[in-house]
């Protein structure tokens, strides 16, 4: 009898580990087809914005008449009208695309809460300060999530799930914020995902808020992406840039951090000299930020 309560245990938490990775991937699957049509809608957009600027090319200016500079004849009435159903066209597809990201947004929620369960959910940077005497004891940054940002989020923690971070070097921005970015070998733009458009938070990039953006492509059409820490209110300098969540706990860690990135040079001036004292992201994890439960990181 016991043996059959065991092997039934066993039945039953491998048929819900199966479960859960089948709901993952239909949340996968769905995201990437989301994505593939947010792509297409927003470059008819960019079409029709560039058909409208050049009916009014044809359009204005001329009102006094009926030719263009090339001596066409222009029918201003047809004009108007082509630009009305035009302006029509581009309102849907703005809502289409606005409808969209919600879609895209609630794919990535569905995604955190299979992963971490419901709540908010915190990323835990460990510092390599770069010293051995300065490495002593733990050097921890906690980041609070929010919740009404999740695709740029979950984006994140997928990151952070394959290990992308690990090693990640800290740059000092002329005093206004930190950033980090992932070394180019850890990257693999077939795996990692990036963040698809801007998510407007009601929290905005104030005093220790961590902001989330892609950096220009790279020679492959691609770039990666980059965390940075406000060091101020940088509300207006990063309003059209995702604000991902906060530093909540590890000041102290912070602090240090800030003290020697700015004393090794570490920034927008750093030289090569300095490279062998950089300051790094030894591991990023996430975990639940109320029971603590460990979630990818590995």
């Amino acid at each position: 009898m016991i043996v059959l309560a065991v092997i039934a245990l066993v039945y039953e938490s491998h048929q819900k580990a199966d479960d859960a990775s089948n709901k993952l991937l239909l949340f996968k699957e769905e995201e990437s087809l989301l994505l593939l049509h947010l792509q297409k809608i927003e470059q008819q957009s960019i079409q029709l914005h560039t058909v409208l600027g050049q009916l009014a090319e044809m359009g204005g200016g001329n009102f006094g008449g009926d030719r263009n500079p090339g001596g066409e004849k222009v029918d201003i009435d047809l004009i108007h009208e082509q630009k009305k159903q035009l302006k029509t066209m581009e309102k849907e597809v703005s809502s289409e695309v606005e409808n969209l990201q919600k879609r895209i947004q609630l794919s990535a929620r569905n995604h955190i809460i299979q992963e971490f369960g419901e709540g908010p959910v915190q990323v835990v940077l460990e510092l390599d300060l770069g010293d051995a005497t300065e490495n002593a004891g733990p050097h921890r940054i906690t980041i609070l999530l929010w919740h009404d940002t999740p695709h740029a989020a979950w984006t994140w923690l997928e990151q952070i799930g394959n290990n992308v971070w690990d090693g990640a070097e800290f740059n000092w921005h002329t005093g206004h914020t930190i950033d980090a970015v992932p070394p180019k070998d850890r990257v693999d733009p077939d795996r990692d995902g990036q963040i698809e458009f801007v998510e407007h938070s009601q929290h905005e990039h104030t005093d220790w808020t961590v902001g989330i953006r892609e950096q220009p492509a790279n020679g492959s059409g691609r770039g990666s992406m980059s965390m940075y820490i406000n060091l101020r209110d940088n509300s207006q300098l990063h309003k059209y840039e995702t604000c991902v969540g906060k530093v909540v706990d590890g000041f102290d860690a912070l602090q240090k951090l800030l003290e020697l990135s700015r004393n090794n040079g570490n920034g927008d001036q750093q030289d090569e000299s300095s490279s062998s004292s950089a300051i790094k992201i030894r591991k990023a994890t996430a975990e639940h930020y109320v029971t603590k439960k460990a979630g990818m990181g590995k």
